[in-house]
């Protein structure tokens, strides 16, 4: 299948899914008056590593992302697209193309790790265009931008958890056409909670568990206090 069939995307953000561990990466059709969104449910680990990129944050020790992009730079293997092609009972599918010896190699891949590798090394995601048309989520009359077919979805999603509003959480939306800026009231300790949580995150992620069982105890003790 060519590049016709192909509809670029870009990350707009990772939110809870279910459980605060089983998160969603949202992808928004890139230049689109109207763009739709692809929710897929990803790891915990994946989606720090998502996110973290995606926000401009430099990790304090090299993930395993970091070092494939590396490896793969140094070898002169660039990464040229990342395609997320099929699925099949919830369960997406991808391939990293590169190019290697002359030519163009497919590797498959999960969507989460493409991506992750994707936002690394700067290279398109495209989504099949009848993957799309099929799962895809459209926004629906009234709906006047893009987190408000973020917020139905939830809402008709009853397994859905809420999502935290986080002031280090960047929104992409700017990539797409024409977005409206959403107001929304924020709580200052709601915020806090959500900025010790990424903190925690990337301790985690980043291998320092020292860092991790304090920001995991200032967690619990703050938590403890408002449920108090």
């Amino acid at each position: 299948m060519g590049d016709a069939y192909l509809v670029e995307m870009v990350v707009l953000r990772v939110s809870p899914y279910l459980r605060e561990d089983r998160p969603l990466m949202w992808l928004a059709e890139k230049n689109a008056d109207t763009p739709r969104l692809l929710p897929i449910a990803i790891g915990e680990f994946e989606a720090a590593a998502i996110q973290m990129t995606v926000s401009g944050e430099e990790p304090e020790r090299p993930v395993s992302y970091d070092l494939l992009t590396h490896m793969l730079d140094r070898l002169n293997v660039p990464v040229e697209r990342i395609i997320i092609d099929k699925v099949d009972r919830s369960v997406f599918y991808a391939r990293v193309i590169i190019a290697a010896e002359g030519k163009e190699q497919a590797i498959d891949s999960r969507p989460s790790d493409a991506v992750a590798l994707a936002v690394r090394t700067h290279s398109r995601i495209y989504v099949d265009s009848e993957l799309l048309d099929t799962v895809g989520i459209a926004p629906a009359l009234g709906d006047e931008d893009i987190e408000q077919s973020m917020e139905r979805f939830h809402q008709f999603e009853p397994q859905v958890v809420p999502r935290r509003s986080s002031p280090e959480q960047q929104d992409l939306s700017t990539v797409v056409r024409n977005p409206k800026p959403r107001k929304e009231p924020t709580e200052v300790s709601s915020d806090a909670l959500a900025k010790l949580h990424r903190c925690l995150e990337r301790a985690v992620i980043c291998e320092n568990y020292e860092e991790a069982a304090r920001l995991r105890d200032e967690i619990a003790s703050r938590e403890k206090d408002q449920s108090g």
